[in-house]
């Protein structure tokens, strides 16, 4: 079983840099938390436009589970700056520091515990994070991952449904992410 160190990231590539290392055949793992942002816009009724946004749990680092060698590969990914590193007794260079797979499964933890709060917080018709009319991606887990649609409906059980183009499908609302 290999190995997980920690990537150092360019500001801001987090979530590009995952797609260009799992592109090139390496497991990347960025841990992202939904957050409400302003857009700067005001609405019809003079409030200002919110949006919700993935933003990293550690901006500017990430996870990669690889060989010791095969590092080098990451390195040369375009977004990733190097690999954190420590210095050890005995050794003239610093050493890569290493994960134990225990403390990543904790952050990923984290990171569904922080989902399913967001979700009860944003749940909903009342609170509902989400409206008629929101462009989103669908999340894993659905045929239609990967595809963006429009948001139709949203009932009182927190699901939202959602236009495909001319097809109407309704999805549980953590399986769309803001677009």
């Amino acid at each position: 079983m290999s190995d997980w160190y920690v990537v150092l990231v360019e500001p801001q590539q987090e979530i590009r840099a995952v797609w260009r290392l799992h592109e090139s055949g390496h497991e990347l793992f960025t841990p992202v938390v939904r957050k409400r942002v302003k857009t700067g816009r005001v609405g019809k009724n003079g409030a200002k436009v919110t949006r919700i946004v993935a933003k990293p749990m550690f901006p500017g680092y990430g996870f990669i589970r690889a060989e010791n060698g095969g590092l080098d590969a990451a390195l040369a990914t375009r977004g990733v700056r190097d690999v954190l590193k420590q210095r050890r007794p005995g050794y003239v260079d610093a050493q890569p520091v290493v994960l134990p797979d225990e403390a990543i499964r904790a952050v990923f933890s984290r990171q569904i515990q922080q989902q399913q709060e967001w979700i009860k917080v944003s749940g909903g018709r009342k609170g509902s994070a989400w409206k008629r009319g929101d462009n989103v991606k669908i999340d894993e887990g659905s045929v239609y991952s990967g595809l963006m649609a429009t948001i139709d409906n949203v009932d009182s059980k927190g699901r939202v449904e959602i236009m495909l183009g001319m097809i109407r499908h309704t999805l549980p609302a953590d399986m769309v992410v803001a677009a």
